[in-house]
């Protein structure tokens, strides 16, 4: 899927993105170690082979499939295992420095996790193929709204599970069976994370550090992103009160579930049913 260095930023976009790409560059056979100071925000997809990767006095292990980041005003070092024969596979996307508090607000970009394994290597690839396909366009010009939508997509992709996979077993499967029971059980206002985990025989050590292998949030927070999910579903769906809107999701004090809801939606429960219901005839 070889091609050079390709540079977006000097093109008008009719249909602007959150993300425009300023370079792309897939790199097959790297052999060198990057030792800089970045002014842009970068994303890495090291798709073949291993090495480090150093930044603020850490050192990571790169392991492909995996994605790595570079950020304005870090000085880093990476590159591929430090042996002759050595190589990994990169292809990179750079943006502008100002797009970083963006993919922090869309959780594009995790601070405190500047290199993940790509779990869906199939899907990275569906997309790093598609962008293979339109920088050899003759008309670059015409197709940079395209290259924005395909490189956040191969981020997004770097990042989710494959979209149908094998039933889980061992701790994967406790800790689906422990979500389906928290998704079954929120209008228990008493309903805590930990002592389902209890009962499976985990500790809360042991339920944290299991949760964090196959979920993007802690227990506790999923569990109130699933409560105020249902809340939302329920004004949109149903007209039952606030009140009752609030004890079915788990909150038995009308008043700190609107905080609650205020806090994490940026409106009040009145306010999103009004913007987001439908008519009824």
């Amino acid at each position: 899927m070889d091609f050079s260095i390709k540079h977006w930023g000097a093109f008008t976009r009719r249909h602007p993105s959150p993300f425009p790409v300023f370079n792309t560059n897939h790199i097959s056979a790297k052999d060198h170690w990057v030792r800089t100071t970045f002014s842009t925000c970068n994303f890495s997809f090291i798709l073949r082979g291993k090495g480090e990767f150093h930044r603020l006095g850490r050192i990571w292990a790169v392991e492909a499939p995996c994605v790595i980041t570079q950020w304005p005003g870090e000085a880093l070092e990476y590159g591929p295992s430090n042996s002759p024969s050595e190589t990994w596979e990169e292809l990179y996307i750079t943006y502008p420095a100002e797009t970083k508090p963006r993919f922090e607000a869309t959780r594009l970009l995790d601070p405190e996790k500047p290199l993940w394994p790509i779990r869906d290597i199939e899907a990275v690839r569906a997309q790093a193929k598609a962008l293979r396909e339109l920088v050899s366009s003759a008309e670059p010009a015409a197709i940079a709204d395209r290259i924005d939508r395909v490189c956040e997509r191969m981020i997004l992709e770097s990042w989710l599970p494959p979209a149908r996979r094998e039933a889980p077993v061992g701790d994967a499967a406790t800790v689906q069976l422990i979500l389906a029971e928290l998704q079954a059980g929120l209008a228990d206002s008493s309903l805590r994370p930990e002592a389902l985990a209890a009962s499976h025989g985990w500790s809360p050590s042991t339920l944290r550090r299991r949760w964090s292998e196959s979920m993007p949030d802690s227990p506790a927070r999923t569990l109130q992103a699933l409560r105020m999910q249902a809340a939302c579903r329920l004004l949109v769906e149903s007209e039952l009160p606030v009140r009752e809107v609030a004890t079915r999701t788990g909150f038995a004090d009308e008043f700190y579930f609107s905080r609650r809801f205020r806090l994490e939606l940026g409106c009040s429960p009145r306010d999103y049913r009004r913007a987001y219901v439908l008519k009824r005839s």
